[in-house]
């Protein structure tokens, strides 16, 4: 231990809690912490910053839950010569070790933006970061509502969930983003899952939007069946099954190009787009017309086969 810290049992009641909001606080977290507390004893010291006769708690919240759930009435705490501003840009600094979730980041940096009155640039300054990887954390909080919020920091829903579905879910509809936020926390999804919703929304009509985000474990179900469907239907049908679907795929596309080729061959077309054009017609034209003749070889191949009439 250096100059600069000292570790020491402080008594619950002596600290403030004034960060405590800024940290998820997730029940399965917390049983972990409480089975290890009571194998090995608290292993890692909180931080607090000493502030009169109390101690500012800047990281350990979760360890003092467990420790009061375990019976104790104080937490081994380490005490850095810091004043709270410094503590909180450590905090931030050694999130490798911490790993701080991006909502907890986000919640840190607005206490040093709105508290402490730091711009974006100094935090960024301090932090060894851009400008911009700020204002994102900060972003993340400003688009989500305040219901998806308080779920992320109960431990409800996934800090990934909110960041990378609700968040941009909740900038272009802040209803649907409430409604899925209290559809999954009714019944939970996957990462994969969610993605998977999430990529549908995008794409869908508002009809079936509305069907996706009022019963998503159900849309999620159905997806499964009819794709276990469409699997089972192709190891069925075999490979001239796949054949014959690429086949129809292929004269549906010569139809639609088709149906746009007055407009696209005139007169004035740009050399180098006719060529173009041109060059890979002729490459169709090949293509097509060596599959004509590898489907007749194989077909008259077959038909010359001799049979057991016997």
């Amino acid at each position: 231990m250096d100059n600069q810290t000292l570790i020491k049992d402080i008594e619950f009641h002596l600290l403030d809690l004034r960060y405590r909001h800024t940290r998820i606080q997730s029940d399965r977290a917390l049983v972990k912490i409480q089975h290890s507390i009571k194998a090995y004893g608290q292993l890692v010291p909180a931080v607090v910053v000493a502030e009169q006769d109390r101690f500012v708690l800047i990281d350990g919240h979760l360890r003092m839950l467990a420790l009061q759930a375990c019976g104790f009435d104080a937490i081994k705490a380490m005490i850095v010569m810091e004043n709270e501003v410094e503590a909180l840009i450590s905090l931030l600094m050694t999130n490798s070790t911490q790993q701080l979730e991006v909502i907890e980041e986000a919640n840190l940096i607005r206490e040093l933006h709105n508290r402490f009155t730091l711009s974006f640039a100094e935090i960024a300054n301090r932090l060894g970061r851009d400008k911009s990887w700020v204002k994102r954390r900060l972003d993340l909080l400003d688009s989500l509502p305040e219901e998806s919020c308080q779920a992320v920091m109960k431990g409800k829903l996934s800090a990934w969930a909110a960041s990378r579905i609700l968040a941009p879910l909740a900038r272009a509809n802040e209803q649907d983003c409430a409604n899925l936020t209290r559809a999954i926390i009714a019944t939970p999804l996957s990462t994969r899952e969610l993605t998977t919703l999430y990529s549908h929304y995008q794409k869908s009509t508002r009809a079936v939007r509305d069907r996706i985000i009022a019963k998503p474990a159900l849309f999620i179900k159905t997806l499964k069946e009819q794709e276990q469907a469409t699997a089972g239907r192709k190891v069925g049908e075999g490979p001239e099954g796949k054949w014959l679907r690429d086949i129809c795929i292929v004269c549906h596309i010569l139809d639609r190009l088709k149906k746009i080729s007055e407009s696209m061959f005139y007169s004035t077309l740009d050399h180098h787009r006719k060529v173009q054009c041109q060059t890979w017609l002729a490459s169709a034209e090949r293509r097509i017309y060596e599959l004509k003749q590898q489907a007749e070889r194989k077909t008259d191949d077959h038909s010359s086969i001799p049979t057991d009439n016997h």
